[in-house]
């Protein structure tokens, strides 16, 4: 359905639109493959044109990436990205040079993101974890109000996350998007497991990373989803039990977190 969908865009718009999962994760942070497994996964198994890696507050796994693909030609094109763990919640910053440290406020993060030249994206804005992580690897987003007070400093909000339990959350940054934020929509997997990659993803017009960033700019992007099949939902959540249940006990043993406003 949304193969048919992008084909009647590309007809009416005389367009070629590309597709961009700009959120995934590898054994550098918190997911299960390695970079190698994913660079395979999205050049036999995916229709993608470009992807991010996007670890927890490193860039080190999106740079060996970089060195991978620099020894094998890949037919898709590589972004360098970080998950930042701000003290609001979680940010993307994308086209990165450097690491941006943990911890900082969101505020400060946007501009060092900018700084570089890079591109400031919010991720699974409303999800509000009141787990403890002792890692401090949990999906958290910023909310309502740092949404508000940095809308007109972000470049895009993920208005679709592929993480299944996501769908309530997804809809509202959407229709927040559509009213009141005003910035680029995107689409991605937030993937943890190589079967996730391109679940979520953003379509854009052109192929190449620079298209892809010239439609953010211009706020010229479309979200969209693929159904999860039920192995890879079965894969997906065996990949969380462990994980769920480490958080849990953690969470137990130090309270749960203040729910945020």
């Amino acid at each position: 359905m949304k193969q048919k969908q992008i084909k009647n865009i590309e007809k009416l718009a005389g367009v070629r639109l590309g597709k961009a999962d700009l959120h995934i994760h590898s054994n550098f942070s918190d997911g299960r493959p390695t970079v190698e497994e994913i660079l395979d996964y999205v050049e036999t198994k995916t229709d993608l044109d470009v992807i991010a890696i996007t670890d927890h507050d490193t860039i080190d796994g999106a740079y060996f990436a970089k060195q991978l693909m620099e020894k094998k030609k890949y037919r898709f094109e590589l972004i360098i990205g970080e998950e930042i763990s701000t003290a609001e919640g979680h940010l993307l910053g994308l086209f990165l040079t450097k690491p941006i440290p943990a911890k900082i406020s969101l505020h400060e993060a946007i501009k060092e993101i900018h700084r570089q030249g890079g591109l400031a994206i919010v991720p699974h804005a409303f999800q509000d974890t009141r787990m403890r992580n002792n890692k401090n690897i949990t999906m958290d987003g910023i909310g309502m109000k740092n949404l508000l007070k940095e809308k007109r400093n972000i470049d895009g909000i993920e208005i679709i996350n592929a993480t299944p339990t996501l769908s309530a959350e997804n809809l509202k940054a959407a229709l927040i998007n559509e009213v009141s934020i005003l910035q680029a929509e995107t689409g991605s997997s937030d993937a943890h497991i190589v079967e996730a990659i391109g679940k979520g993803y953003t379509a854009f017009e052109g192929k190449k990373a620079i298209d892809l960033r010239r439609a953010i700019n211009r706020n010229q992007t479309k979200a969209f989803d693929e159904k999860w099949t039920v192995l890879a939902l079965l894969k997906y959540l065996f990949f969380f039990i462990p994980i769920g249940l480490r958080i849990f006990w953690y969470t137990i043993s130090h309270g749960k977190l203040e729910k945020k406003r």
